[in-house]
């Protein structure tokens, strides 16, 4: 069996084969190919994937997987002439949202084409700007325009540009025979958008120095709180912050620190056309400094898996603030862990983590919640730690590295056998 896995992104190895700089996603990638590669009847794998880094069609084998890049330039061209070449048996298509998402499936036959589910493009843009004034959605000519010559966007642009893909996302979903899936919420989506699909669900191996665990109340800061990502006004940091005011009146102590670069700042005469022009990060810095909590928001930087890791050890809580979600592998991460939990309880987060029973829901929506999220596992540290130990229980089933490349093939080989 050969499949033809078609990536998002380039994948680490490939990128150091051609002498590239590295992009920080794809640890998952190498982990299911390690884990496919040693089970009985392992099938031929091809990793493809688009880049503006090479100028024409560049395959190199590498620990016996073909890896493929096809210029940013080649369109639908070169995957056709890419799958003419390599005459797979399957296409196992990751992500929904993508301009090539849907020249797979017109370039492909779809019963021999497995899309492979990870956010929703349409959704996403939807809540883009939920809990931030409506004034973020109003066209604004001239900033955008200078925010494109500088390479930043709005959060109107953000909202638009997912919306966009949302559309032809649904196109992808129409031509799909074969859906996999995470989460409840992905799977009623896909009832509605690819009623020919079969849905199959199929989890996720997250990054590998997750597994070992490691979160322990005495190695941790007390009412600490992580988040792992800011820059996207989706993510919902704004809401964290919104919740410091609350949570400081009970626990001084508090801090949440946040993965990711701060807001720019050039000082005091250039600040106000900084936090204009970097809109959602302007808008965070001002927010926290008139809720006189800036100097308990702090950025870590970016971090590798292995700074993460530390990162989450030290906190108290994860917390997950996001106005939609499908299946964040951060909070898996923290899960495998055993840290406690907060999570908003939006898009499919209910299919991974159990309310009272694996970590703690709230609705990001309805003021106070998150704040009482919190403050409900610091003033119960017992049941806090009895939560984190039983998320650590559901993550390690549910991102079984193993079972998963094992379920994997069983699909394959099930979409074959139908065919």
């Amino acid at each position: 069996m050969k499949l033809f896995w078609m990536l998002n992104f380039l994948p680490p190895e490939l990128s150091k084969a051609l002498g590239l700089p590295p992009q920080a996603s794809g640890s998952w990638v190498q982990a299911l190919r390690e884990e496919l590669a040693v089970l009985p009847g392992a099938p031929e794998l091809v990793l493809c994937s688009y880049t503006p880094q090479v100028r024409a069609p560049q395959r190199r084998v590498l620990s016996g997987t073909a890896y493929l890049a096809l210029p940013a330039a080649g369109g639908k061209q070169a995957l056709a002439r890419a799958l003419a070449e390599e005459q797979p048996d399957l296409v196992l298509l990751f992500g929904t949202e993508s301009e090539h998402a849907l020249w797979i499936l017109e370039c492909f036959d779809p019963a021999r084409t497995l899309v492979y589910i990870q956010g929703l493009a349409g959704p996403c843009g939807q809540h883009m700007a939920d809990g931030l004034p409506s004034r973020f959605l109003r066209r604004q000519p001239f900033k955008e325009a200078l925010a494109g010559r500088t390479g930043g966007t709005t959060v109107r642009q953000l909202a638009a540009r997912l919306t966009a893909r949302g559309e032809q996302e649904k196109q992808v979903l129409a031509l799909a025979r074969h859906v996999l899936g995470r989460t409840g919420w992905d799977k009623a989506y896909c009832e509605q958008h690819a009623p020919a699909a079969q849905y199959h669900p199929l989890g996720e191996i997250l990054r590998r120095p997750f597994y070992a665990g490691g979160w322990q109340r005495q190695g941790c800061i007390p009412h600490r709180i992580f988040v792992s990502q800011g820059n996207l006004p989706l993510k919902g940091l704004h809401r964290a912050i919104e919740a410091l005011p609350a949570l400081l009146r009970v626990f001084p102590d508090a801090a949440l620190f946040v993965a990711g670069w701060p807001p720019p700042d050039k000082g005091p005469l250039l600040r106000p056309a900084m936090r204009w022009l970097a809109e959602y990060p302007g808008y965070l810095a001002a927010l926290a400094g008139r809720l006189g909590v800036a100097d308990r928001v702090h950025y870590t930087g970016v971090l590798d898996a292995d700074a993460m890791r530390q990162e989450f050890l030290k906190s108290e809580t994860y917390l997950l603030c996001s106005s939609i979600e499908n299946s964040p592998n951060s909070l898996g991460e923290a899960m495998l862990l055993g840290m406690p939990c907060a999570a908003g309880a939006v898009g499919g987060v209910p299919s991974l983590l159990t309310h009272g029973a694996e970590g703690v829901l709230f609705d990001p929506q309805a003021p106070g919640a998150l704040a009482a999220a919190l403050a409900g596992l610091w003033s119960d540290p017992a049941r806090a730690d009895a939560l984190g130990a039983a998320a650590r229980s559901r993550a390690l089933a549910d991102h079984n590295g193993p079972a998963i490349a094992a379920q994997l093939l069983a699909i394959c080989r099930q979409v074959l056998a139908e065919l």
